[in-house]
Protein backbone atom coordinates (compact mmCIF):
# COMPACT_ATOMS: atom_id res chain seq x y z
CA UNK A 1 0.00 0.00 0.00
CA UNK A 2 1.69 3.55 -1.29
CA UNK A 3 2.35 6.13 1.65
CA UNK A 4 1.30 4.11 4.12
CA UNK A 5 3.37 5.55 6.97
CA UNK A 6 2.31 8.98 5.98
CA UNK A 7 -1.31 7.67 6.26
CA UNK A 8 -0.91 6.43 9.60
CA UNK A 9 0.48 9.49 10.99
CA UNK A 10 -2.36 11.47 8.95
CA UNK A 11 -5.08 9.79 10.72
CA UNK A 12 -3.52 10.07 14.00
CA UNK A 13 -3.38 13.56 13.44
CA UNK A 14 -6.58 13.78 12.65
CA UNK A 15 -7.65 12.40 15.79
CA UNK A 16 -6.76 15.46 17.97
CA UNK A 17 -5.14 13.48 20.68
CA UNK A 18 -4.00 14.27 23.95
CA UNK A 19 -0.16 14.10 23.12
CA UNK A 20 1.13 12.70 26.49
CA UNK A 21 4.13 11.36 24.82
CA UNK A 22 7.49 13.04 23.02
CA UNK A 23 8.11 15.47 21.02
CA UNK A 24 7.43 18.22 23.77
CA UNK A 25 6.31 21.02 21.48
CA UNK A 26 2.87 18.71 20.94
CA UNK A 27 2.24 19.84 17.84
CA UNK A 28 0.90 23.11 19.17
CA UNK A 29 3.27 25.91 16.77
CA UNK A 30 3.32 27.17 13.65
CA UNK A 31 3.39 24.84 9.99
CA UNK A 32 0.87 23.01 12.02
CA UNK A 33 1.00 19.95 10.05
CA UNK A 34 4.58 19.67 9.70
CA UNK A 35 4.89 20.18 13.48
CA UNK A 36 2.26 17.34 14.51
CA UNK A 37 4.01 15.15 11.52
CA UNK A 38 6.18 15.00 14.32
CA UNK A 39 6.11 12.10 16.51
CA UNK A 40 7.98 8.96 18.50
CA UNK A 41 7.42 5.49 17.94
CA UNK A 42 4.12 4.33 18.62
CA UNK A 43 2.25 1.54 18.43
CA UNK A 44 1.24 2.19 14.88
CA UNK A 45 4.36 3.41 13.21
CA UNK A 46 7.27 1.05 14.19
CA UNK A 47 10.94 1.26 15.30
CA UNK A 48 13.26 2.61 12.76
CA UNK A 49 16.01 0.60 14.91
CA UNK A 50 14.16 -2.89 14.81
CA UNK A 51 11.12 -3.25 12.44
CA UNK A 52 8.71 -5.10 12.37
CA UNK A 53 5.56 -3.30 11.01
CA UNK A 54 5.27 -0.63 8.15
CA UNK A 55 8.91 0.45 8.11
CA UNK A 56 9.90 -2.86 7.90
CA UNK A 57 7.20 -2.68 4.49
CA UNK A 58 8.62 0.28 3.54
CA UNK A 59 12.45 -1.05 3.84
CA UNK A 60 10.94 -4.24 1.69
CA UNK A 61 9.46 -1.76 -0.75
CA UNK A 62 12.59 0.56 -1.25
CA UNK A 63 14.70 -2.91 -1.74
CA UNK A 64 12.50 -4.14 -4.24
CA UNK A 65 12.42 -0.79 -6.15
CA UNK A 66 16.30 -0.08 -6.22
CA UNK A 67 17.09 -4.09 -6.99
CA UNK A 68 18.99 -4.89 -3.92
CA UNK A 69 19.54 -7.63 -1.13
CA UNK A 70 18.75 -5.28 1.44
CA UNK A 71 18.39 -1.68 2.10
CA UNK A 72 18.49 0.33 5.14
CA UNK A 73 17.09 3.91 5.63
CA UNK A 74 19.39 6.23 6.84
CA UNK A 75 18.23 9.75 9.04
CA UNK A 76 22.22 10.58 9.43
CA UNK A 77 22.70 10.98 5.96
CA UNK A 78 25.04 9.58 3.76
CA UNK A 79 27.65 10.45 6.11
CA UNK A 80 26.54 7.79 8.92
CA UNK A 81 26.21 5.22 5.47
CA UNK A 82 29.85 6.05 4.77
CA UNK A 83 31.22 5.45 8.20
CA UNK A 84 28.96 2.35 9.28
CA UNK A 85 30.15 0.50 6.07
CA UNK A 86 34.20 1.38 7.15
CA UNK A 87 33.18 0.33 10.91
CA UNK A 88 31.78 -2.47 9.41
CA UNK A 89 34.59 -3.63 6.88
CA UNK A 90 37.53 -2.83 9.25
CA UNK A 91 39.53 -4.34 12.38
CA UNK A 92 42.12 -1.77 13.75
CA UNK A 93 45.34 -1.34 11.77
CA UNK A 94 43.18 -2.99 8.54
CA UNK A 95 44.03 -1.11 5.53
CA UNK A 96 41.51 0.75 3.59
CA UNK A 97 41.84 2.32 -0.44
CA UNK A 98 40.40 5.76 -1.09
CA UNK A 99 40.63 8.45 -2.85
CA UNK A 100 42.14 11.56 -0.99
CA UNK A 101 39.60 13.39 -2.36
CA UNK A 102 36.65 11.96 -0.56
CA UNK A 103 33.92 12.59 1.46
CA UNK A 104 34.83 13.77 4.97
CA UNK A 105 32.65 10.97 6.25
CA UNK A 106 35.20 8.77 5.02
CA UNK A 107 37.91 10.24 7.41
CA UNK A 108 35.13 9.84 10.45
CA UNK A 109 34.90 6.03 9.44
CA UNK A 110 39.33 6.12 9.41
CA UNK A 111 39.39 7.28 12.64
CA UNK A 112 36.63 5.26 14.29
CA UNK A 113 37.74 1.86 13.20
CA UNK A 114 41.37 2.63 13.40
CA UNK A 115 41.77 1.12 9.76
CA UNK A 116 44.94 2.45 7.52
CA UNK A 117 44.02 4.54 4.48
CA UNK A 118 45.90 4.05 1.25
CA UNK A 119 44.99 6.74 -0.70
CA UNK A 120 44.71 7.32 -4.06
CA UNK A 121 45.61 11.41 -5.11
CA UNK A 122 43.44 12.76 -7.91
CA UNK A 123 45.13 14.45 -10.90
CA UNK A 124 42.20 16.56 -11.06
CA UNK A 125 40.16 17.46 -7.92
CA UNK A 126 37.12 18.19 -10.23
CA UNK A 127 36.98 15.09 -11.76
CA UNK A 128 37.85 12.48 -9.70
CA UNK A 129 39.74 8.99 -9.83
CA UNK A 130 39.41 7.25 -13.12
CA UNK A 131 38.68 3.50 -13.72
CA UNK A 132 42.55 2.84 -14.54
CA UNK A 133 44.07 4.54 -11.15
CA UNK A 134 41.21 2.96 -9.12
CA UNK A 135 42.03 -0.28 -10.58
CA UNK A 136 46.25 0.22 -10.60
CA UNK A 137 45.89 1.14 -7.11
CA UNK A 138 44.13 -2.05 -6.18
CA UNK A 139 46.65 -3.68 -8.04
CA UNK A 140 49.13 -2.16 -6.23
CA UNK A 141 47.71 -2.92 -2.65
CA UNK A 142 46.27 -6.41 -3.17
CA UNK A 143 46.07 -6.61 0.52
CA UNK A 144 42.64 -4.23 1.40
CA UNK A 145 40.12 -4.99 3.04
CA UNK A 146 38.05 -2.40 1.16
CA UNK A 147 37.98 0.10 -1.27
CA UNK A 148 35.42 3.76 -1.33
CA UNK A 149 34.12 4.71 -4.83
CA UNK A 150 32.95 7.79 -5.06
CA UNK A 151 30.75 7.15 -7.88
CA UNK A 152 29.28 10.05 -9.45
CA UNK A 153 31.90 12.59 -8.61
CA UNK A 154 30.13 15.72 -7.48
CA UNK A 155 30.92 17.69 -10.35
CA UNK A 156 29.19 15.00 -12.31
CA UNK A 157 31.84 12.57 -13.79
CA UNK A 158 30.96 8.85 -14.38
CA UNK A 159 33.05 6.52 -14.40
CA UNK A 160 32.69 2.97 -16.13
CA UNK A 161 31.19 1.57 -12.74
CA UNK A 162 30.92 -2.29 -13.75
CA UNK A 163 34.61 -2.29 -15.07
CA UNK A 164 35.82 -1.08 -12.56
CA UNK A 165 33.98 -3.37 -9.63
CA UNK A 166 34.78 -6.52 -11.38
CA UNK A 167 38.74 -5.77 -12.46
CA UNK A 168 38.62 -5.22 -8.33
CA UNK A 169 37.23 -8.27 -7.57
CA UNK A 170 38.99 -10.31 -10.05
CA UNK A 171 42.06 -8.93 -7.96
CA UNK A 172 40.89 -10.00 -4.82
CA UNK A 173 37.56 -11.73 -4.57
CA UNK A 174 37.36 -10.71 -0.84
CA UNK A 175 38.20 -7.22 -1.13
CA UNK A 176 34.54 -5.05 0.06
CA UNK A 177 33.64 -2.46 -2.61
CA UNK A 178 31.79 0.44 -1.02
CA UNK A 179 30.44 2.83 -3.24
CA UNK A 180 29.11 6.51 -2.51
CA UNK A 181 26.38 6.88 -4.83
CA UNK A 182 25.38 10.25 -2.68
CA UNK A 183 25.15 12.19 -5.92
CA UNK A 184 23.55 9.49 -8.30
CA UNK A 185 20.33 8.02 -6.88
CA UNK A 186 18.49 8.90 -9.75
CA UNK A 187 20.98 6.54 -11.94
CA UNK A 188 18.41 3.77 -10.87
CA UNK A 189 15.35 5.17 -12.13
CA UNK A 190 16.09 5.91 -15.71
CA UNK A 191 18.60 4.03 -18.31
CA UNK A 192 19.27 6.84 -20.01
CA UNK A 193 21.52 8.35 -17.54
CA UNK A 194 24.81 6.13 -16.22
CA UNK A 195 24.20 2.71 -14.79
CA UNK A 196 23.54 3.04 -11.19
CA UNK A 197 26.47 0.93 -8.84
CA UNK A 198 23.54 -1.53 -8.07
CA UNK A 199 23.60 -3.37 -11.28
CA UNK A 200 27.88 -3.63 -10.75
CA UNK A 201 29.72 -5.76 -8.65
CA UNK A 202 29.71 -3.97 -5.67
CA UNK A 203 29.48 -5.07 -1.83
CA UNK A 204 27.33 -1.72 -0.38
CA UNK A 205 26.29 1.45 -2.25
CA UNK A 206 24.90 4.19 -0.35
CA UNK A 207 22.67 6.72 -2.00
CA UNK A 208 21.39 10.39 -0.67
CA UNK A 209 17.57 10.35 -1.14
CA UNK A 210 16.97 14.33 -1.35
CA UNK A 211 20.28 15.43 -3.59
CA UNK A 212 18.69 14.96 -6.75
CA UNK A 213 15.22 12.96 -5.07
CA UNK A 214 12.64 14.86 -3.30
CA UNK A 215 13.14 13.51 0.54
CA UNK A 216 14.05 15.73 3.45
CA UNK A 217 17.64 16.95 3.35
CA UNK A 218 19.67 14.75 5.88
CA UNK A 219 17.98 11.55 4.90
CA UNK A 220 19.75 8.68 2.77
CA UNK A 221 19.96 4.42 1.68
CA UNK A 222 22.07 1.96 2.16
CA UNK A 223 22.17 -1.10 0.47
CA UNK A 224 23.66 -4.26 0.75
CA UNK A 225 24.50 -5.57 -3.22
CA UNK A 226 25.97 -8.75 -2.73
CA UNK A 227 26.02 -12.14 -0.37
CA UNK A 228 29.06 -11.25 0.66
CA UNK A 229 28.18 -9.30 3.50
CA UNK A 230 26.67 -10.56 6.84
CA UNK A 231 23.76 -8.01 7.08
CA UNK A 232 22.86 -8.33 10.66
CA UNK A 233 26.68 -7.49 11.70
CA UNK A 234 26.24 -4.08 9.45
CA UNK A 235 23.04 -3.69 10.86
CA UNK A 236 24.74 -3.10 14.54
CA UNK A 237 27.22 -0.95 13.35
CA UNK A 238 23.87 1.13 11.41
CA UNK A 239 22.39 1.28 14.42
CA UNK A 240 25.62 2.81 16.27
CA UNK A 241 25.63 5.36 14.04
CA UNK A 242 22.01 6.73 14.23
CA UNK A 243 19.72 8.56 16.54
CA UNK A 244 17.31 6.44 18.91
CA UNK A 245 14.98 9.40 17.80
CA UNK A 246 14.34 8.98 14.31
CA UNK A 247 12.74 11.93 12.74
CA UNK A 248 9.28 10.48 11.16
CA UNK A 249 9.43 13.63 9.27
CA UNK A 250 12.46 12.06 7.33
CA UNK A 251 10.66 8.50 7.29
CA UNK A 252 7.73 9.81 5.78
CA UNK A 253 9.98 11.91 3.18
CA UNK A 254 11.67 8.69 2.23
CA UNK A 255 8.34 6.96 1.61
CA UNK A 256 6.90 9.92 -0.89
CA UNK A 257 10.53 9.97 -2.67
CA UNK A 258 10.52 6.48 -3.04
CA UNK A 259 7.17 6.47 -4.68
CA UNK A 260 7.72 9.73 -6.77
CA UNK A 261 10.90 8.10 -8.18
CA UNK A 262 9.76 4.42 -9.43
CA UNK A 263 6.25 6.31 -10.74
CA UNK A 264 7.46 9.24 -12.18
CA UNK A 265 11.31 8.95 -12.19
CA UNK A 266 12.07 7.80 -15.90
CA UNK A 267 9.76 10.50 -17.01
CA UNK A 268 11.00 13.12 -15.32
CA UNK A 269 14.59 12.35 -15.78
CA UNK A 270 13.47 12.23 -19.54
CA UNK A 271 12.68 15.67 -19.26
CA UNK A 272 15.62 17.12 -17.65
CA UNK A 273 17.61 15.51 -20.39
CA UNK A 274 15.82 17.21 -22.99
CA UNK A 275 15.61 20.56 -20.97
CA UNK A 276 19.46 20.48 -20.46
CA UNK A 277 20.20 19.88 -24.19
CA UNK A 278 17.87 22.29 -25.00
CA UNK A 279 19.31 25.16 -22.70
CA UNK A 280 22.91 24.26 -23.42
CA UNK A 281 22.53 24.10 -26.85
CA UNK A 282 20.93 27.63 -26.91
CA UNK A 283 23.49 28.97 -24.10
CA UNK A 284 26.61 28.02 -26.30
CA UNK A 285 25.21 29.11 -29.76
CA UNK A 286 24.36 32.34 -27.92
CA UNK A 287 27.05 33.29 -25.15
CA UNK A 288 30.40 33.00 -24.79
CA UNK A 289 29.43 30.20 -21.53
CA UNK A 290 29.73 26.52 -22.13
CA UNK A 291 28.32 23.24 -20.03
CA UNK A 292 31.35 21.59 -19.46
CA UNK A 293 30.55 17.65 -19.81
CA UNK A 294 32.91 15.45 -18.43
CA UNK A 295 33.91 12.61 -20.26
CA UNK A 296 32.14 9.34 -18.26
CA UNK A 297 30.28 6.60 -19.76
CA UNK A 298 27.38 8.62 -20.01
CA UNK A 299 26.60 12.43 -18.91
CA UNK A 300 24.47 13.13 -15.83
CA UNK A 301 22.01 15.95 -16.74
CA UNK A 302 21.32 16.83 -13.44
CA UNK A 303 24.52 18.52 -13.11
CA UNK A 304 24.98 22.01 -15.34
CA UNK A 305 28.82 22.58 -15.02
CA UNK A 306 28.91 26.48 -16.29
CA UNK A 307 32.49 26.92 -17.67
CA UNK A 308 33.21 30.41 -17.75
CA UNK A 309 36.62 30.57 -19.46
CA UNK A 310 35.99 31.88 -22.84
CA UNK A 311 33.48 35.12 -20.88
CA UNK A 312 34.84 38.08 -19.03
CA UNK A 313 33.65 36.46 -15.53
CA UNK A 314 35.19 33.88 -13.19
CA UNK A 315 32.59 31.32 -11.61
CA UNK A 316 32.35 32.91 -8.70
CA UNK A 317 31.86 36.10 -10.08
CA UNK A 318 28.77 34.29 -12.06
CA UNK A 319 27.46 32.66 -9.03
CA UNK A 320 27.32 36.18 -7.47
CA UNK A 321 25.69 37.64 -10.45
CA UNK A 322 23.32 35.29 -10.88
CA UNK A 323 22.04 35.46 -6.86
CA UNK A 324 21.86 38.72 -6.83
CA UNK A 325 20.43 40.01 -9.88
CA UNK A 326 18.18 37.15 -10.80
CA UNK A 327 17.56 35.14 -7.77
CA UNK A 328 18.91 32.28 -9.09
CA UNK A 329 21.48 30.32 -6.35
CA UNK A 330 23.55 27.75 -7.86
CA UNK A 331 25.21 24.81 -5.56
CA UNK A 332 28.64 26.22 -6.03
CA UNK A 333 31.27 27.69 -8.05
CA UNK A 334 35.07 27.86 -7.99
CA UNK A 335 37.55 30.00 -10.58
CA UNK A 336 36.42 28.57 -13.48
CA UNK A 337 33.10 26.39 -13.03
CA UNK A 338 29.61 27.59 -11.52
CA UNK A 339 27.85 24.32 -10.98
CA UNK A 340 24.18 24.18 -10.83
CA UNK A 341 22.08 20.57 -9.29
CA UNK A 342 18.97 19.32 -11.04
CA UNK A 343 16.11 17.33 -9.18
CA UNK A 344 12.97 15.87 -9.67
CA UNK A 345 10.98 18.82 -8.65
CA UNK A 346 12.86 20.90 -11.33
CA UNK A 347 10.92 22.36 -13.91
CA UNK A 348 11.64 23.67 -17.37
CA UNK A 349 11.24 27.48 -16.16
CA UNK A 350 14.12 26.47 -14.03
CA UNK A 351 16.11 26.25 -17.05
CA UNK A 352 14.27 29.02 -19.45
CA UNK A 353 15.22 31.67 -16.25
CA UNK A 354 18.86 30.73 -16.37
CA UNK A 355 18.95 30.48 -19.73
CA UNK A 356 17.69 33.99 -19.82
CA UNK A 357 19.86 35.28 -17.55
CA UNK A 358 23.08 33.60 -18.57
CA UNK A 359 22.21 35.33 -21.93
CA UNK A 360 21.62 39.10 -20.47
CA UNK A 361 25.10 38.45 -18.57
CA UNK A 362 26.92 37.63 -21.15
CA UNK A 363 25.89 40.96 -23.30
CA UNK A 364 27.27 43.12 -20.33
CA UNK A 365 30.89 43.88 -20.12
CA UNK A 366 32.63 43.17 -17.27
CA UNK A 367 35.99 44.98 -16.07
CA UNK A 368 36.89 42.62 -13.30
CA UNK A 369 40.14 40.74 -12.32
CA UNK A 370 39.62 37.35 -12.83
CA UNK A 371 39.78 35.07 -9.25
CA UNK A 372 41.99 31.74 -10.06
CA UNK A 373 42.49 29.42 -7.84
CA UNK A 374 46.09 28.11 -7.14
CA UNK A 375 46.42 25.05 -8.39
CA UNK A 376 46.25 22.46 -6.09
CA UNK A 377 46.09 19.12 -7.72
CA UNK A 378 48.04 15.59 -6.12
CA UNK A 379 47.81 17.30 -2.62
CA UNK A 380 50.23 14.47 -0.55
CA UNK A 381 51.09 16.31 2.70
CA UNK A 382 53.85 14.61 5.11
CA UNK A 383 52.11 11.96 7.78
CA UNK A 384 53.42 12.88 11.28
CA UNK A 385 50.50 11.18 13.49
CA UNK A 386 47.77 8.95 12.87
CA UNK A 387 44.50 10.54 13.04
CA UNK A 388 43.67 8.46 16.24
CA UNK A 389 46.97 9.81 18.24
CA UNK A 390 47.05 13.71 17.25
CA UNK A 391 43.85 13.85 18.33
CA UNK A 392 44.17 13.53 21.58
CA UNK A 393 47.25 15.48 21.62
CA UNK A 394 46.99 18.80 23.25
CA UNK A 395 46.15 22.03 20.82
CA UNK A 396 46.79 25.81 20.47
CA UNK A 397 45.47 28.12 17.77
CA UNK A 398 47.63 30.12 15.33
CA UNK A 399 47.60 32.28 12.68
CA UNK A 400 47.39 30.60 9.06
CA UNK A 401 50.98 32.78 8.02
CA UNK A 402 52.46 31.34 11.45
CA UNK A 403 51.29 27.83 10.91
CA UNK A 404 54.20 26.52 8.30
CA UNK A 405 55.87 23.16 8.99
CA UNK A 406 53.49 22.73 11.96
CA UNK A 407 51.18 19.81 12.11
CA UNK A 408 47.39 20.17 12.24
CA UNK A 409 45.30 19.13 14.54
CA UNK A 410 41.93 18.66 12.52
CA UNK A 411 40.33 18.10 9.26
CA UNK A 412 40.78 21.32 7.12
CA UNK A 413 37.83 20.92 4.56
CA UNK A 414 36.55 23.59 2.02
CA UNK A 415 32.58 22.94 1.93
CA UNK A 416 31.12 22.13 -0.67
CA UNK A 417 32.54 19.88 -1.80
CA UNK A 418 33.53 18.51 1.70
CA UNK A 419 36.50 17.09 0.95
CA UNK A 420 39.83 17.71 3.51
CA UNK A 421 42.89 19.86 2.58
CA UNK A 422 44.15 18.46 5.74
CA UNK A 423 43.39 15.84 8.19
CA UNK A 424 44.42 15.58 12.33
CA UNK A 425 48.54 14.44 12.07
CA UNK A 426 49.51 15.84 8.91
CA UNK A 427 51.84 18.46 8.35
CA UNK A 428 51.06 21.47 6.86
CA UNK A 429 54.04 23.67 4.04
CA UNK A 430 53.64 26.19 2.21
CA UNK A 431 51.31 25.09 -0.78
CA UNK A 432 48.30 24.49 1.52
CA UNK A 433 49.09 27.83 3.07
CA UNK A 434 48.71 29.75 -0.25
CA UNK A 435 45.82 27.25 -1.45
CA UNK A 436 43.98 27.89 2.10
CA UNK A 437 44.77 32.01 1.73
CA UNK A 438 43.14 31.75 -1.74
CA UNK A 439 39.94 30.24 -1.26
CA UNK A 440 38.95 31.16 2.50
CA UNK A 441 37.30 34.54 1.38
CA UNK A 442 34.82 32.95 -1.57
CA UNK A 443 33.50 29.39 0.33
CA UNK A 444 33.58 28.16 3.97
CA UNK A 445 36.19 25.71 5.00
CA UNK A 446 35.87 24.26 8.17
CA UNK A 447 38.33 23.56 10.84
CA UNK A 448 39.62 27.51 10.22
CA UNK A 449 38.61 29.95 12.67
CA UNK A 450 38.46 33.75 11.34
CA UNK A 451 42.19 33.27 9.88
CA UNK A 452 43.25 30.78 12.51
CA UNK A 453 43.66 26.87 12.50
CA UNK A 454 44.55 24.42 15.38
CA UNK A 455 47.54 22.81 14.88
CA UNK A 456 49.77 20.27 17.89
CA UNK A 457 50.81 21.80 20.40
CA UNK A 458 54.57 21.00 20.53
Amino acid sequence: MKNQLNENIKNYINKNPTRLHMPGHKGRVEKEYFYKSDVTELSFNDNLLSPNDVILRLSEYIKDTFKSKKSFILVGGSTSGIISSILYSLNENDKILFPRNSHISSYYGLFFSGGRPIYIYPKDNILGITEEEYINAVKENPDIKAVIITYPSYFGYSMDIEKVCDEIKKINKEIIIIVDEAHGTHFSFCDEYPNTSLRANSDIVITSMHKTLTALTQTSLLHVNSDFIDINKLKLYINMTTSTSPSYLFLTSVEEAVHLAEDRGDEILKDIKKWYIKTKDYVESNTKFSFEEFLGKIHDYTKICIDTSNSDLDGYTLSEILEKRYNIFTECSTDKYTLCYLGLKTDENDLENLKKALTFIDKEKFKIKKRNDIVFENNKPIIKYSMRNALKMNRESVKLDEAVNKVSIDYIVPYPPGFPILAPGEVIDNDIISYLKSIMDKQTVLGLNNGYIDVIKE
